[in-house]
């Protein structure tokens, strides 16, 4: 049990150094974004139960404006779309 909590506070120390790396990747490119108001395709997928490739067209057609939608090439091209639903 003590070596299951060593081992997320380690995992948790990891996801927070490399969250605070991609904001300032992020911040350094001129991008202000309130991570909680955005969300990657997966997560997107997740929370309102869509498939991805459903969300991804939609974002081909317009279904989500452009506006809507981030994309980021300096983190392997993730592309972020803010939090509200669209149909």
């Amino acid at each position: 049990m003590i070596t299951e909590k060593v081992s997320e506070e380690k995992a948790l120390a990891a996801f927070e150094k490399a969250s605070d790396e991609s904001l300032k990747i992020i911040k350094g490119h001129g991008f202000e974004l309130d991570m909680a108001e955005w969300l990657t395709i997966a997560r997107y997928s997740k929370k309102y139960a869509i498939p991805q490739s459903t969300i991804t067209s939609w974002i081909a057609r317009g279904v989500i404006p452009g506006d809507a939608v981030q994309d980021l090439p300096e983190l392997n091209n993730i592309r972020l779309i803010k939090d509200q639903p669209y149909r």
